[in-house]
């Protein structure tokens, strides 16, 4: 748990930690090889500093984690909130969207979410803070994806919106993670294609011209 911050400095020195873990993170891939030390001394804090905030290294790490995840929500709500995507697009449109917002998210915190992964592998995974902050992205974007299944049941487009879905994170997980190949996180063409295992899954028809896909999105 994070104590309630008692001076601006206290809140300067909890930026500084959480900065400085996220770019460790990056660096090493692993949450488990960064120590307090580690965070304190590229953060030019102190252990004092860290324990006037946080019980313990899993009370940080379950932190600097929800950190990342509370922006990409807030991308989310914003994007819900000003994209006519949402409102007015077709269904592959939408896809696209949600694929692109999970490629990009995925590349920009690569080292805390591999880390994370790992890290709650060997915890109980329900505690894992990726996985509580992903039910409720998906339960954002689910709706609007859903509201354009028009040749299914309501129930069904809700389940099947949810399912595409819980395959394109299981698939970005395995690619962060694993790397199998042939595709990898930075090759271009991901998003064409996790674009395409999604509306195929969904029965959504691809655009039938490059000039009508430019227009959907």
């Amino acid at each position: 748990m994070v104590r309630p911050p008692q001076q601006s400095r206290s809140e300067q020195n909890l930026a500084k930690m959480v900065a400085a873990c996220r770019t460790l993170a990056e660096e090493r891939g692993n949450l488990d090889d960064i120590s307090l030390q580690d965070v304190v001394s590229a953060a030019k804090t102190s252990i004092g500093a860290f324990y006037s905030r946080f019980k313990d290294k899993e009370a940080f790490l379950n932190y600097v984690l929800e950190v990342a995840l509370a922006e990409a929500e807030t991308v989310t709500r914003a994007s819900i909130a000003t994209d006519a995507v949402w409102q007015d697009a077709s269904a592959h449109a939408i896809v696209a969207h949600i694929v692109h917002f999970y490629v990009t998210q995925f590349r920009q915190n690569r080292g805390l979410f591999r880390g994370s992964l790992r890290h709650y592998a060997v915890r109980d995974p329900e505690t894992n803070p990726m996985r509580m902050a992903n039910r409720r992205i998906i339960g954002l974007a689910v709706p609007w994806l859903a509201a354009q299944l028009t040749d299914r049941t309501a129930k069904a487009a809700e389940f099947e919106s949810r399912a595409a879905m819980q395959f394109l994170v299981g698939t970005l997980s395995n690619v962060l993670l694993n790397d199998p190949g042939p595709l990898h996180l930075d090759d271009d063409a991901i998003e064409t294609h996790l674009v395409r295992m999604m509306n195929r899954y969904l029965g959504v028809p691809e655009p039938t011209s490059k000039r009508a896909a430019r227009r959907d999105l």
